[in-house]
């Protein structure tokens, strides 16, 4: 039963760090640490004269605190940068916990009874044998199950997921990256300090040799193995848990040291899960509930957006050269100009995702990708949710295939870039395409398009401006840019 109790409570703390590994992408190496957290911090509150009930609650905020520090330090940073930095801080934890024997009782770690009765609310008392131990520690699982697969669900866990699939594509939806990996963070940070603390509990004893960063290896080994699958992963995670000490006792039977057997059982799993892992997934899941109103429309003919003298410079290119546009509520201003004419890097001053020299005054931009972009772990509707609100006339773009422009339109942004929205599209889905951008136009927005289709242009364009190595070189009806001979000769031109 103590082994049993052992695994699950172990469990627990995989199961929070699925949630930062598996769903919101984020190697997390820490997890050893928060358990540290857990375990050394109960049994020294309790030291304190704090109630042992108390001092697990508290030291289960701990951990949520230094999860949530953790993900405050890693939120901008890469999978490698992450992976590193925590595996740092599993080591600085050992190591503390190393040199400091006041603090973790030296190599024989903190102990307490591991059969002990305390006391709770109302008089009423509680031995906790190894039997209540497997109880509370499976009660632990299914909550951290019910918990994390709700908050998968939920706003955040959309959030992480779409971080995970496509991170440029996220933040130029504005998604809040910081903000989501802190709160997810916290929750796998708790649920390794409830794990640790129950473990200590259960054995009597808190050793730093039980919460090397080893331990954080073979969590991350469980949480790979054990992926995303709904039910499957638990299973299995709990599998990788429990075969562990198993297969380290049998290689310390043949001869070897117990820390060295560890070891070498850790770092074949750890080779092992990658290729043994169930590239299984939950189905993407479209919200259930009633999609909410459509954001309020501009008034027709109301400036939405001007720029005045934008100059920018990356490296030694000069990409805008005292670029200016102007954009009113129910206009289609398409921006056209050869590869390298600046024209995207345009799109991306004015979504404010670089800063230029000049001046910018109007609504908030949100642009689409050039390229194919997506988050496939999501349904169309949940990626709409991402961006902000499924309306109705989201979801009806989403419907017509034109996913990217849906999900600019649920952000409710009064001003919509287009980044070559028609880039592959035949002569009946562009036609679609020109109806459901004078439909965005007819209801307030305003809408710059950049793209090389002069048809689309042609047949959706009320203003079209040009460029040409990062100058304005041409603005005017599209019948007038169709006339301009030095229009034709720099672009047009160019595409005979």
């Amino acid at each position: 039963m103590t082994e049993l109790a052992h695994d699950l409570y172990l469990l627990a703390a995989v199961l929070g760090l699925a949630l930062v590994v598996a769903h919101a992408g984020m190697p997390v190496l820490a997890q050893g640490a928060f358990a540290a957290v857990g375990g050394v911090g109960a049994l020294q509150l309790e030291r304190a004269g704090l109630p042992i009930g108390t001092a697990v609650l508290v030291a289960v905020l701990a951990g949520a605190a230094a999860g949530a520090g953790t993900g405050w330090l890693v939120a901008r940073a890469d999978g490698p940068a992450v992976a590193l930095a925590t595996w740092a801080l599993a080591w600085l934890a050992y190591t503390a916990l190393i040199a400091f024997p006041g603090l973790s009782g030296g190599e024989q770690g903190l102990t307490r009874p591991a059969i002990d009765r305390v006391q709770g609310l109302f008089g009423w008392s509680l031995t906790l044998t190894p039997r209540v131990h497997a109880v509370t520690a499976a009660a632990l699982c299914g909550a951290a199950l019910w918990g994390t697969a709700r908050l998968r669900a939920a706003r955040a866990g959309a959030d992480a997921a779409a971080l995970r699939d496509d991170r440029e594509l996220a933040l130029t939806l504005r998604v809040r990256e910081r903000r989501r990996r802190i709160e997810l963070m916290a929750v796998a940070g708790a649920l390794g300090a409830a794990a640790g603390a129950g473990v200590s509990l259960l054995l009597g004893v808190a050793a730093p040799a039980d919460l090397s960063p080893l331990l954080s290896l073979q969590l991350l080994a469980a949480v790979i193995v054990g992926g995303t699958a709904p039910v499957a992963g638990p299973l299995l995670g709990f599998a990788v848990v429990a075969a562990i000490p198993r297969l380290s006792q049998l290689v310390a039977d043949s001869g070897a040291s117990d820390t060295a057997a560890t070891g070498v059982v850790t770092a074949a799993l750890l080779v092992a899960c990658v290729v043994l892992r169930p590239y299984v997934r939950a189905r993407p899941r479209a919200l259930a509930e009633p999609p909410p109103a459509a954001p309020a429309a501009v008034g027709a003919g109301g400036r939405l957006l001007t720029a005045r003298e934008l100059y920018l410079r990356l490296g030694d290119v000069h990409v805008l050269r005292g670029v200016g546009l102007e954009l009113r509520a129910g206009e289609i201003h398409a921006v056209i100009g050869p590869n390298g004419s600046g024209k995207t890097t345009l799109l991306r001053v004015l979504a404010g995702e670089l800063r230029a020299a000049g001046r910018i005054e109007g609504e908030r931009v949100v642009r689409t990708l050039q390229r194919e972009a997506g988050f496939p772990s999501l349904s169309p509707y949940r990626q709409l949710r991402v961006a902000g609100t499924d309306d109705a006339l989201a979801r009806e773009i989403a419907d017509a295939g034109f996913l990217s422009v849906a999900r600019a339109v649920a952000t409710g942004a009064p001003v919509l870039a287009l980044d070559e929205p028609a880039a592959g599209l035949g002569a009946a889905e562009r036609e679609r395409l020109i109806g459901l951008l004078r439909r965005l136009a007819t209801g307030g927005r305003g809408v710059i398009v950049v793209e090389h289709d002069m048809r689309l242009v042609a047949g959706a364009a009320d203003t079209v401006t040009v460029l040409d190595d990062g100058r304005v070189i041409a603005h005017g009806a599209p019948e007038e840019i169709a006339a301009d001979a030095g229009v034709r000769e720099v672009y047009l031109g160019a595409l005979a």
